[in-house]
């Protein structure tokens, strides 16, 4: 695992509780089952439509460590008690099956309450996941294929929740990349000035980044158009990928 950078830890240290939530919202979920594998990801959902879009994170498989990445989420809808469930994988196919090898996918189910994510499960039984992986802890149960399976997860031992944690990161909606940039850029120099000194730097742009370079740390702060996320560069010349855009703009009210 990578060191966190001074920068990772205040910028996590400053994150606070929001009163209010917008219908169209970001969230972030870790999910452990009884087994400590640990899903970590980001949903976006809407209260009124009732709409999950964008659910994507990583499967760490403790045990075995593995880690797979969730980026393709295939499916949601209601469960018929309240709930949202939500299903994400590692192929861009819910077909799951290593026998005969048609592919070593894995996936996750989530489940949360329709009304307001953050207000928890919905329906415990619906929360699992499955991990095809080469070497992973499910390996010999994911050795076949099941045509017939609906929801599209088989998840055999998969289930058992240890917890699941849902946060609300910020509203989703017309945003001034520009603006909002600064925004953020001039709440870091108030608030770390031992890591963006000087403040008031004139941002520039260098596609696909818009950033800051403060001389006197030798340090760049920076968002970048291809993803949305913030990047940090300071003087030992490693670029790190800090997190998403819209999670920072809200700790810093922008």
């Amino acid at each position: 695992m990578k060191k966190l950078s001074l920068f990772t830890m205040l910028f996590i240290a400053s994150v606070y509780a929001n009163l209010a939530q917008a219908a169209n919202a970001h969230y972030g979920i870790t999910l452990i089952f009884t087994d400590d594998t640990t899903f970590r990801g980001t949903f976006d959902y809407d209260t009124t439509s009732q709409k999950v879009a964008n659910l994507k994170g990583e499967l760490d498989d403790v045990l075995m460590g593995n880690i797979q990445p969730l980026n393709y989420q295939l499916g949601y809808g209601s469960d018929g008690r309240g709930g949202i469930n939500a299903y994400a994988f590692e192929l861009n196919t819910s077909v799951i099956g290593t026998n005969p090898p048609l592919n070593n996918n894995s996936g996750v189910r989530i489940n949360f309450n329709a009304k307001d994510p953050t207000l928890g499960i919905a329906n415990a039984d619906q929360l699992a996941y499955m991990d095809c992986s080469v070497g992973g802890l499910m390996g010999k149960t994911c050795m076949y294929y099941l045509p017939w399976y609906n929801p599209p997860i088989p998840m055999e031992g998969g289930h058992g929740v240890l917890s699941q944690k849902i946060t609300y990161l910020g509203p989703i909606g017309p945003v001034d990349p520009v603006a909002s940039s600064n925004c953020l850029f001039n709440w870091a120099e108030k608030n770390y000035p031992q890591l963006f000194s000087p403040a008031g730097a004139a941002s520039q742009t260098s596609a696909p980044y818009y950033y800051r370079y403060y001389q006197n740390t030798n340090s760049y702060l920076g968002t970048s158009s291809d993803n949305n996320h913030v990047y940090y560069l300071g003087p030992d010349g490693n670029l790190q990928d800090v997190g998403e855009l819209s999670a920072w703009l809200n700790t810093a009210g922008c």
